[in-house]
């Protein structure tokens, strides 16, 4: 895993970080056998050991996180972890987790940090059940996210680490996933069976792939796309324009289906993305 210059970290005191619980996702570093003997409600679980491992089940890079311990030298590597990572948020608990009110009052099961795409959320409940399909899933959160839900979910992506990963995220999270290794850059693509009722694209860009991706839609099923428009370059990566939409040019991508909503990110703040969510008319 490829690490940025670490970004800095902040200790806070027990009354310090009572008052931030509100609004932080709090990271209990210890081991499972010390978690569940006792911690903060609403707190997840992860040790550092398990950072690389587990990558995929972080929070946001967005997120306000705490990271806390039952040793404060603990709580400090995490929080280090967590910046090596490019967290631009991060606190830890310069106190033993006894140390604050309810520390160790909870037993339930830790919560879970990791999170899809915020536009998987927002179209969620305009998406039909059935067969979803992930293209270049990677480590699988949306697959996931959507089999929590009831569907059947497929994920495809070249990379067979990755889709290990994904099928480990699922059996963590108690559903299954079907997973597939497939070039879609370079080679003819499996048949669709009928076509899926929920496809799903984020963060990749083949335009090649586009017809193929508009006939894996089964009537009355949806695409949810998301990726990067050409002034993203500005901020970072991707940086070529065959990995970078024109303004527009996504909602015009797939003219055999119908956009039902669409929406691009104002350009002075990464990443700068394009989102669609469009339907294939019945019969």
């Amino acid at each position: 895993m490829a690490l940025i210059p670490a970004l800095p970290v902040t200790p806070l005191d027990a009354t310090a970080a009572g008052a931030l619980l509100a609004q932080a996702q709090v990271l209990d570093a210890r081991e499972p056998d010390a978690f569940a003997a006792g911690h903060l409600a609403g707190a997840a679980r992860m040790s550092v050991s398990e950072f690389h491992a587990l990558r995929a089940e972080l929070p946001p890079r967005t997120a306000t996180v705490l990271a806390v311990h039952d040793d404060p030298a603990e709580a400090q590597r995490a929080a280090v972890a967590l910046g090596g990572l490019g967290y631009p948020h991060v606190f830890w608990l310069d106190c033993p987790l006894a140390a604050l009110p309810g520390g160790r009052a909870d037993t339930g099961p830790a919560l879970r940090m990791w999170r899809p795409s915020p536009w998987l959320e927002a179209v969620r409940d305009a998406l039909p059940a059935g067969r979803s399909l992930d293209l270049a899933a990677g480590s699988g959160r949306e697959s996931v996210f959507l089999a929590l839900g009831g569907w059947d979910a497929h994920a495809w992506d070249h990379d067979p680490t990755a889709l290990e990963r994904a099928h480990a995220l699922a059996a963590r999270n108690g559903v299954s996933l079907s997973t597939q290794v497939v070039e879609l850059d370079h080679t003819p693509l499996p048949d669709t069976g009928g076509g899926f009722d929920v496809v799903m694209v984020f963060r990749y860009l083949h335009r090649p792939l586009w017809p193929w991706i508009e006939s894996a839609v089964a009537p009355g099923g949806v695409l949810v796309y998301e990726t990067f428009l050409e002034a993203q370059a500005v901020h970072g990566r991707p940086k070529q324009a065959r990995y970078l939409l024109k303004p527009d040019e996504l909602r015009g991508a797939f003219p055999g289906l119908t956009v039902e909503r669409y929406e691009e990110c104002e350009s002075t703040q990464s990443p700068v993305m394009a989102r669609l969510l469009a339907r294939r008319p019945r019969g």
